[in-house]
């Protein structure tokens, strides 16, 4: 049997394991159909890289390839990780990370920054190929004490990500509405 992506994640020591944020057991729900394919895995953020060499060993047929604005994190470059540097609030950073796509998978592990957030989802996601996770961890810098990560912000990323969910369950409904076909309720 595989070793979980928990398990994983804890040999590597990376914060997303079950001793930290615990999101691997949830990450894996949705990914281990995946697991052996020859995914694109593109995570922004690569501080000590034990997340890039979870995923490595995760997916043995996936690409992983960390965006980060460190020199320091050349470092990690290594068998099937690749390491591009590049400013998470830079629009021309980012177009030029997604012109690297397609990606399976999109992680927003950064900056935090609401701004950042939402300029990278909205560059980035476009370059996420069919069926494809985008994940933007740490949303809870959207409330309550950490507003540090405002920054400047008009809006934060959880209440963009409301709102843009709101639009599409919006007009959807308007499609419906206005196409005989559907049954009304």
């Amino acid at each position: 049997m595989p070793e979980t992506l928990d398990a994983i994640g804890l040999r590597h020591g990376t914060d997303k394991a079950s001793n930290g944020h615990d999101v691997l057991s949830f990450y894996e729900r949705f990914l281990e159909p995946i697991r052996d394919r020859a995914v694109r895995v593109l995570e922004i953020g690569v501080l000590d890289g034990a997340s890039l060499h979870m995923w490595r060993d995760y997916f043995p047929n996936g690409m992983i390839i960390g965006v980060d604005r460190d020199r320091g994190s050349l470092a990690h470059v290594g068998d099937r990780i690749s390491i591009e540097l590049a400013d998470q609030s830079s629009k021309r950073d980012l177009d030029r990370i997604a012109s690297l796509g397609p990606f399976d998978i999109i992680l927003d592990d950064g900056s935090h920054v609401w701004s950042h957030q939402i300029l990278s989802l909205q560059t980035l996601f476009p370059s996420l190929g069919p069926g494809g996770f985008y994940v933007v961890e740490d949303l809870d810098t959207s409330y309550g004490r950490y507003k540090p990560f405002y920054a400047g912000g008009r809006i934060s990323a959880a209440d963009y990500l409301h709102k843009l969910s709101d639009w599409v369950v919006g007009h959807r409904q308007m499609l419906e509405e206005d196409d005989p076909s559907v049954p009304q309720l």
